[in-house]
């Protein structure tokens, strides 16, 4: 019902806005997941900040959005929206990672399959996974 609702906010309010077009030069064009190539994760490939734009799995039931950002230096802070009690709210973690043949230790005692393809990062786990973009710091 929600979803109906919102697709036809969205509808109605598509005619309230003047006919524009970019310039083809202008428009940005996004690689769709299924077409990535993924390969295992260097050090290079994680430095920066990201934000999640799928979750998988079990994970999926309790994350809404995972974000990211990993330092040169090895450190990393994260943050995470969780599905939890009367309401969803962000937990935070932060500490030294590590990665090794492909696997990121972020110092808590699991290690996540890492891999990387263009901008994103999918990082795996027992309970699911995590497909991230980077993005820009404003």
């Amino acid at each position: 019902m929600r979803r109906a609702l919102v697709l036809a906010l969205a509808l109605a309010g598509a005619g309230c806005f003047a006919n524009t077009r970019l310039d083809s030069a202008k428009r940005a064009v996004e690689t769709a997941p299924a077409e990535l190539v993924w390969r295992a994760a260097t050090a290079a490939d994680l430095r920066g900040l990201y934000e999640s734009v799928a979750v998988e799995g079990e994970a999926a039931s309790a994350l809404w959005k995972v974000y990211y950002h990993f330092a040169e230096d090895g450190s990393y802070t994260g943050a995470a929206l969780v599905i939890g009690g009367a309401h969803p709210e962000f937990q935070t973690l932060s500490g030294k990672w590590t990665l090794a043949d492909g696997e990121l230790d972020l110092g808590e005692g699991e290690r996540l399959r890492a891999f990387a393809a263009a901008d994103r990062l999918r990082l795996e786990s027992a309970t699911g996974v995590a497909v991230l973009r980077r993005v820009e710091l404003q």
